[in-house]
């Protein structure tokens, strides 16, 4: 385990000894797609500042390795960034996307050229470590992007515009998709050192390390390139009852039924439903600290409901339902966009508490959905 140690050490000393020389290949990338991350010329070198950032970030996440402690994975995803000006809010959120497409590819073609010559076993596994942190350090500064966009927005045009529209499809894109896959990730990687530096048998996890980033980089090309959203979960119990397991660090028992025949829901509907009860499971086992974490989905040729709750620490909502970006805000607008109804009930102490309702096309939707909303109880 030292050796893996000293060999992450000095693969973050060479990447940090080539960033000039990768933020130049950077520009001169952007500067050939005609981005107008690059134009006039002084945002240029804001574009660089911003990648310059981002390596810098990779490098001290290298150099540290991962944090001490079971189910301490998403706490590596956080980013302070001391200069606003390095997050691009200047930029629209799909000219920053590719752009932070292009730069993943020059920074794992550089890593993948400092591991060469390493064994198999470590190779892997340093190239995972370093692409877990350059897909991490990639979404955070997106979703910075997305929020210094915020303020600009609200004063140039009304909230819901089509552009306002498009900015938060994004950020829920990058925290859903990309962060939750980032997750497992990084959860997979956390079991996978655990088990080899313990002798144990542990290429499931390195090959599930590899799939998640993948699937988190096919995430971000997506979204860059407008392509149509991955496929939809094709078992939604069996896809939440998994990443569940992988999540749940702390040994809570977690129950997720799925009554009804989840084949009426649409695509779009599953997908969507499945990515705002994930992300519910994950704040709960990341933040509150629970016992126990139930979800129960009852699907009707009408209707899907969905009740979820856990016994943890609770948390007031009104002092989070503000909030530029976070879980809570994203399974909102995911349910309200599918023309649902979501209510959140929490308070310190208590717990909390999910109910949401989403009509389907092809049902009446009787009876209506109750008003979207969060509060204390």
């Amino acid at each position: 385990m030292k050796g893996s140690e000293e060999i992450r050490r000095r693969l973050a000393d060479r990447v940090e000894e080539t960033v000039p020389a990768l933020c130049d290949r950077y520009l001169a990338a952007l500067r050939a797609d005609a981005s107008p991350l690059c134009a006039p010329p002084d945002q240029g070198a804001a574009a660089r500042d911003h990648a310059e950032a981002i390596l810098l970030d990779v490098v001290r996440a290298l150099r540290e390795g991962p944090p001490d402690g079971a189910g301490q994975a998403d706490s590596a995803l956080v980013l302070e960034i001391p200069d606003p000006h390095t997050v691009l809010s200047y930029a629209p959120m799909g000219d920053v996307l590719r752009a932070m497409a292009v730069l993943t590819e020059l920074v794992l073609e550089r890593i993948d050229a400092f591991s060469g010559g390493l064994p198999d076993a470590d190779r892997r596994a340093l190239r995972a470590r370093a692409a877990f942190e350059v897909h991490r350090a990639v979404a955070l500064h997106g979703q910075l992007a997305a929020a210094g966009r915020d303020s600009q927005l609200l004063l140039a045009m009304s909230p819901g515009s089509p552009e306002d529209e498009r900015r938060d499809r994004l950020s829920d894109e990058i925290h859903d998709r990309v962060g939750g896959g980032l997750a497992l990730a990084r959860r997979h990687l956390d079991l996978y050192l655990a088990k080899s530096s313990a002798g144990l048998a542990a290429d499931d996890h390195m090959d599930a390390v590899e799939r998640s980033l993948r699937d988190a980089a096919e995430s971000v090309r997506r979204l860059v390139s407008g392509a149509p959203e991955a496929a939809a979960p094709a078992d939604l119990e069996a896809s939440l009852r998994q990443d569940a397991a992988v999540l749940n660090s702390r040994g809570a028992a977690v129950h997720i039924t799925v009554t009804g025949d989840d084949g009426l829901l649409p695509a779009h509907h599953r997908a969507e439903l499945f990515l705002s009860l994930r992300e519910f499971v994950r704040n709960s086992l990341r933040h509150a600290e629970p016992s126990e974490v139930r979800v129960r989905v009852e699907v009707t040729a009408a209707a899907v409901t969905a009740e979820a709750g856990d016994d943890g620490t609770g948390f007031d909502p009104e002092l989070t339902v503000g909030a530029p970006r976070g879980g809570l805000r994203t399974m909102r607008r995911r349910v309200v966009r599918l023309g649902g109804s979501y209510a959140l009930t929490s308070a310190p102490g208590e717990g909390t508490r999910l109910r949401l309702r989403v009509p389907l096309p092809t049902g009446d939707g009787a009876g209506g959905p109750w008003p979207h909303r969060a509060e204390s109880r």
